[in-house]
C-alpha cells in the first residue's frame, strides 16, 4: 500500500500553517515555527502518527474486508487482527480499541470458530 498526499491536502496544509503562524505572531510567540506538509510523504517523521485502515470492517462483504470478528469475508480461515480493520483513526491512539477487539476475536476464535471452523457471520 502506497500513500501520498493529494494536492488539495498540500494546499490546505500551506493556508492552515499560514494562518497559524500569524495568529501566533499576533499573539506575541516568542518563537513562532511551523511548516506544511510536503511531498513526498514520509512515516519515518510521523512515528507518533497510527496509520490505519486497508482491511476495513464492516456487517458488509460488498463494503468492507473483514466482519465483526476481524473474519476475512472471502477466506473464512484468515483473522485480520490489527489497526486496518478501522476505516480511519477518528483520534488518540486507537491502541485501546486494538486490544479490545484483539480480545473479542480471540474469545469467538476460542468459544466457535474452533469448535466449527467457517464463517463466523452470515453473507
Amino acid at each position: 500500500m502506497t500513500f501520498e498526499f493529494p494536492e488539495n491536502d498540500i494546499r490546505m496544509s500551506a493556508f492552515v500553517t499560514d494562518k497559524m503562524l500569524q495568529i501566533g505572531r499576533a499573539m506575541g510567540g516568542k518563537t513562532v515555527a511551523g511548516a506544511p506538509a510536503k511531498r513526498p510523504y514520509n512515516a519515518t517523521i510521523y512515528q507518533t502518527t497510527h496509520n490505519t485502515g486497508g482491511a476495513i470492517m464492516g456487517a458488509d462483504p460488498r463494503t468492507s474486508v473483514v466482519n465483526r470478528y476481524l473474519q476475512c469475508w472471502d477466506v473464512p480461515n484468515v483473522f485480520v487482527i490489527g489497526a486496518s480493520a478501522y476505516p480511519q483513526n477518528a483520534t488518540y491512539n486507537p491502541t485501546g480499541t486494538l486490544g479490545a477487539l484483539t480480545y473479542w476475536v480471540a474469545d469467538v476464535l476460542k468459544a466457535k470458530y474452533l469448535r466449527s471452523p467457517g464463517p463466523l457471520v452470515p453473507t
